[in-house]
């Protein structure tokens, strides 16, 4: 067990020194100088989980009301550069989960 734990502070350790990890930091700090941005952008993301957790109409339609609603916002370079390195830190973590749990099976049934 604990050489596992050890290898995924590697990894931890590999993600902390990566060129994508310092953009999203160095993005996520100049974003934060801004309050007001970081408002809109709460607000933005609230609104944007709530319609892709809701099930009573049409998600596509709202998906695309809300970009609208938000443009000058999200095309703002602040906002944009900070969405982007998340959502290429984002990327990484899913590859990193997905490699760990390649070819490993696990049985669930109670028998």
């Amino acid at each position: 067990m604990q050489d596992i734990l050890e290898r995924c502070y590697e990894v931890n350790n590999a993600i902390r020194e990566s060129e994508d990890y310092r953009r999203y930091i160095a993005a996520k700090e100049r974003l934060h100088e801004h309050p007001e941005l970081v408002r809109t952008l709460q607000e933005f993301s609230r609104k944007n989980h709530e319609i892709l957790n809701a099930t009573a109409y049409n998600p596509y339609d709202e998906q695309h009301a809300i970009v609208r609603e938000y443009d000058d916002f999200l095309h703002n370079s602040i906002v944009n550069e900070f969405i982007r390195s998340e959502q290429r830190l984002c990327k990484i973590m899913q590859q990193v989960i997905k490699t760990i749990a390649d070819g490993l099976e696990f049985d669930y049934s109670d028998g």
